[in-house]
């Protein structure tokens, strides 16, 4: 049993390893690509423009000096739209475009000479639950720019959970990770199996899992290089990784079938994320350990 627990733990500290570098490529695409920050400004532009191609209001919204600043800049000129923007700031710049500098006291006048009968709804509405207070419909303002933000969370989750996953084939691909070869070999060296399992226990003693959200692209790339160079290089011997010439000869269909169906498996465990694996590794070693104990 300790031994199966041995080789599972093997498994899952690769995973891992893979999780985090597919993690931290993906953060480096989305700061190049402004993933982020265009997931914002589609549901900015779903509540301000509602089914218009371009909307009045949503160009004001991105022509206002507060969200100017708050965007950031590539290149000379390009603004990029920023990967956060807090309920206050929309509220504040939303009041600004429909004011257009007059006073609070037209509100109601300005809501009015709105051109989209959608979103001119939406604000009588909110104006009317908030009882016509300029205070309390601010704050359902922010409500409802929260609610919003909180299903474009899922929009991003969703979209970029099949980027995940792709790129996860691809990593698989490069370091020829197939989780059933790896399997197989952790089962058949015993040796390579005790090094792989001292590793991952070193690692799972960390309290917290290292994972480098934001950052420039410089740093991203930095831990991507960090990790392939670092962490999978070290476990690359014990765990069979990368390609050998030698492996390959003599390969049948029905071989490269199996090794295709092994990075699959890698892509979709991958995708399930690093913390995931991580919390595993830890309950795995803890079963381990408490399995190695003499029996008093």
């Amino acid at each position: 049993m300790i031994g199966l627990i041995q080789v599972v733990i093997g498994l899952v500290f690769l995973l891992l390893l893979l999780s985090l570098l597919v993690t931290t490529i993906m953060e480096l695409i989305s700061s190049m690509l402004a993933l982020r920050g265009q997931n914002l400004e589609k549901a900015i532009k779903n509540m301000l423009a509602n089914g218009q191609k371009q909307g009045e209001l949503f160009q004001a919204f991105k022509g206002n000096a507060l969200y100017k600043q708050l965007c950031n800049y590539r290149g000379n000129s390009k603004l990029r739209p920023p990967s956060y923007l807090s309920s206050e700031n929309f509220q504040s710049i939303v009041m600004d475009i429909i004011l257009k500098g007059d006073d609070a006291g037209k509100l109601m006048q300005k809501i009015e000479e709105i051109q989209n009968d959608e979103l001119k709804q939406v604000l009588k509405q909110l104006l009317n639950d908030a009882g016509y207070e300029l205070d309390a419909f601010k704050e359902k303002i922010q409500g409802w720019f929260n609610d919003v933000m909180d299903r474009a969370a899922g929009w991003y989750k969703r979209n970029i959970q099949i980027l995940v996953t792709f790129v996860g084939l691809i990593v698989a691909v490069i370091f020829n990770a197939d989780t059933i070869s790896v399997y197989q070999r952790l089962e058949s060296n015993p040796e390579e199996l005790k090094e792989i399992v001292t590793m991952a226990e070193a690692y799972a003693e960390k309290n917290e899992l290292d994972i480098q959200t934001g950052g420039t692209v410089q740093q991203q790339w930095d831990q991507v290089n960090h990790l392939i160079q670092d962490e999978l290089q070290q476990a690359n011997s014990p765990l069979g990784l990368g390609w050998h010439p030698e492996d390959l000869q003599g390969m049948t269909p029905s071989d490269w079938v199996i090794k295709i169906l092994g990075w699959i498996v890698t892509a979709l465990a991958v995708s399930l994320g690093a913390p995931f694996w991580f919390d595993l590794l830890k309950k795995l070693v803890n079963i381990k350990a408490a399995g190695n104990e003499p029996k008093s």
